[in-house]
């Protein structure tokens, strides 16, 4: 391939109390070898300056510091703005990269210009063999949900060839500049899950495509700063699946959502946390519904009103 005059990519990454995981992440961002980047940290509800630190390990970032947890929107938030590059990477703190990951991302973004955002394949750090992520389903209107298209499944050829998915996946999505000047910001009021679907949603909303860049993979330390069977992230999943569907989904087929979501999924998972003594889990799912009672009328952001 000719020498190509590559675009620059502005990277963030947010860092919730996890150094040493981000610090992982940078040590090998720092030898992905692209050869235009920027790199925006955003240490969310930091107690300390911990600029030094972060910049021993990637040399020249840019550290943004914010004492209040701003989630995983509201930290991308305070980066984005700053960004200079023809695209976004937002790229999950608790992610390893692989020398050469970026440039297949960036060459098929240049190659599709229909294309608005592109997820690579996402391995599970743990399991390297085995996808975590090959594309989504787009969000069912019955279940709130979309289908992992490629979940354990070991080696992936199946997933080979790059294309159109449903959804792209928060801990690698590679976003074009015009994408957010058409659609704005992530929308801060999930928190965290559920923002990249509902930013997804708005962009396709706006014609773009969304694709799986399948030259391009990665290695996820799934939940590493929320961990995997947390409470509180229980808690965010089934509260932003409501909210989602309550701002995104219009007429009958929101209904038919709220009915099955109410007297099928949530009774479900509540019954089956308590059965299994995960009493906090099943709390959690109570609370989130409570939550969405108590807000129902308020409304997010202009995208969806």
């Amino acid at each position: 391939m000719k020498e190509m005059n590559w675009p620059l990519v502005s990277v963030i990454a947010v860092n919730y109390r996890n150094a040493a995981v981000t610090c992982d992440m940078l040590d090998t961002l720092r030898r992905a070898g692209y050869p235009a980047l920027e790199v925006f940290l955003v240490d969310n509800g930091a107690e300390q300056d911990q600029g030094a630190l972060f910049e021993s390990h990637y040399p020249g970032l840019v550290y943004i510091r914010s004492a209040a947890n701003l989630g995983f929107a509201g930290g991308n938030n305070l980066a984005i703005p700053k960004a200079g590059g023809k695209y976004i990477l937002l790229l999950n703190n608790d992610t390893i990269v692989s020398p050469g990951f970026l440039e297949p991302m960036a060459l098929y973004m240049e190659q599709h210009a229909s294309v608005g955002i592109a997820s690579p394949r996402i391995y599970y750090y743990g399991q390297p063999d085995v996808l975590q992520y090959a594309g989504f389903s787009t969000v069912s209107r019955f279940t709130g949900r979309g289908r992992n298209l490629a979940r354990r499944e070991a080696g992936g050829g199946r997933f080979a060839r790059s294309g159109p998915t449903g959804l792209a996946h928060g801990a690698c999505m590679l976003v074009r500049r015009e994408v957010i000047e058409q659609v704005g910001l992530l929308a801060e009021c999930y928190f965290m899950y559920y923002e990249e679907i509902d930013f997804c949603e708005r962009a396709r909303r706006q014609g773009w495509e969304i694709h799986l860049a399948a030259g391009s993979s990665i290695y996820h330390r799934e939940s590493a700063s929320m961990g995997r069977n947390s409470p509180r992230k229980t808690y965010y999943l089934f509260r932003n699946r409501w909210l989602f569907m309550r701002l995104c989904q219009p007429g009958w087929a929101y209904y038919l959502f709220l009915a099955y979501f109410l007297l099928i999924a949530a009774p479900c998972h509540v019954l089956k946390h308590w059965m299994r003594q995960e009493k906090e889990h099943a709390r959690a799912i109570l609370q989130s519904l409570s939550w969405n009672i108590r807000n129902y009328q308020k409304k997010y952001h202009e995208n969806y009103v």
